[in-house]
């Protein structure tokens, strides 16, 4: 699917619907939208976090964020092209509320467009000081083990309070954590068991009230913990007490999912946003020959190899495939995994000469139809050897006259 052959289809549509105003405006606004930035919605019952971590990621300056709109409010599915579903529990209750039913078939066949977010990863474990890493293997477990993560594009801890704070973290309020951290474990670590006891007064060091107060309403009294430990192993400087806060947060894990998956394949989803919405119209207002754009539609679905490649990413880097170590990478990075120019595609240098990117392109093409081809291997490898294959003929194809 291309964004050239959407905006043809929508203006097909549109001029099928010329009799209906209200259709046609719906449909340019769909063609504009395809020029717009991608559009990721945050979704999350109360309490997930939802807000603070899209704070935390609004206010960060990388190229791949700032192609992209983020929204924290409900939305209708239409309004978004990608959804990034915040949960507090990798529970089976909570996990049920995230399943997607019903839609149309390209909507099932092209759902590569969510990423699950455990949005309060400090609380695992009851908030010890190994919290992250706890969450960071339950989220990974997770998306290999439970079925119900099956559907995501991955499964990521996040502790967006903490990553919020890390990358806004002021002088002063360095000054006070390493002022705490000067404090004797013994005296100190009886003020850390509660937000009570660490803003209540006797305190074993002349920081005020209020002070204690900014920092637990900052950084939650877990993140007060981890800085005050960071800074006694090593963080000696407010600019590596931050990057060591944003490091264990997770934010960047979910900055990295995004720019992977959402905003490298930008054009597809948003492509798929407008077919589905062009669905929509079509069956609440049918057309006498809309049979021709419903079936342009199914052939989108059969052609959008963007969604295949998605989906076979997640199933790898979930552990949902047969493939394992090195050639598993090696899928991964064909299918476009860390990047989708040719050489990031071939792990080539990116001042590869034409040449040994064709040369490169070839040898992969040799070895995976020799995976697709494999009598003794079981039919999902050899589905999975010609998505690639696939994906491999169309690097070639850029060397076509």
């Amino acid at each position: 699917m291309t964004g050239l052959d959407v905006h043809e289809l929508l203006n097909e549509a549109a001029a099928h619907y010329r009799d209906r105003p209200h259709a046609v405006a719906m449909l340019r606004e769909c063609l504009e939208r395809l020029e717009e930035p991608l559009r990721v919605g945050f979704a999350g019952t109360p309490g997930t976090g939802k807000s603070t971590l899209v704070s935390a990621l609004s206010e960060w300056p990388t190229r791949a964020l700032r192609e992209i709109d983020l929204f924290d409010t409900p939305a209708p599915a239409e309004h978004v092209d990608a959804t990034v579903r915040l949960v507090r529990h990798l529970e089976p209750d909570e996990l049920a509320g995230t399943r997607q039913v019903g839609g149309s078939a390209f909507a099932r066949q092209t759902a590569v467009n969510t990423v699950l977010v455990l949005g309060r990863a400090d609380e695992v474990g009851a908030g010890r000081i190994d919290a992250l890493l706890t969450a960071k293997q339950l989220a990974r477990r997770a998306w290999r083990e439970d079925p119900d993560c099956a559907g995501f594009q991955g499964v990521i801890a996040v502790a967006g309070q903490l990553g919020y704070a890390g990358r806004a973290l002021r002088d002063d309020e360095f000054e006070v954590l390493r002022a705490l951290a000067s404090v004797s474990r013994p005296d100190l670590e009886r003020h850390l068991l509660s937000v009570d006891s660490f803003v209540d007064d006797p305190f074993p060091i002349r920081v005020s009230p209020e002070s204690r107060k900014h920092l637990v309403s900052r950084f939650g009294l877990y993140g007060v913990r981890l800085a005050i430990t960071l800074i006694r192993t090593g963080c000696e400087s407010r600019l590596k007490l931050s990057a060591e806060l944003v490091h264990r947060s997770g934010l960047g894990d979910l900055r990295d999912t995004l720019a992977g998956c959402f905003v490298a394949r930008a054009e597809a989803l948003k492509a798929r946003t407008a077919v589905l919405r062009l669905e929509g119209l079509l069956a609440a207002e049918p057309l006498q020959h809309g049979d021709r754009l419903a079936a342009r539609v199914e052939r989108f679905a059969a052609a959008a190899h963007d969604f295949r490649e998605l989906r076979l990413i997640a199933g790898i880097r979930g552990g949902r495939t047969a493939l394992s170590g090195e050639i598993a990478e090696e899928a991964a990075r064909l299918l476009g995994a860390q990047g989708l120019a040719p050489t990031e595609r071939l792990g080539l240098e990116p001042d590869a000469d034409p040449a040994e990117i064709h040369a490169g392109a070839e040898n992969a093409l040799v070895r995976w139809r020799h995976e697709a081809e494999r009598a003794d291997a079981a039919h999902a490898e050899r589905a999975a050897a010609r998505v690639i294959v696939r994906s491999v003929e169309g690097l070639l194809s850029l060397f076509v006259a």
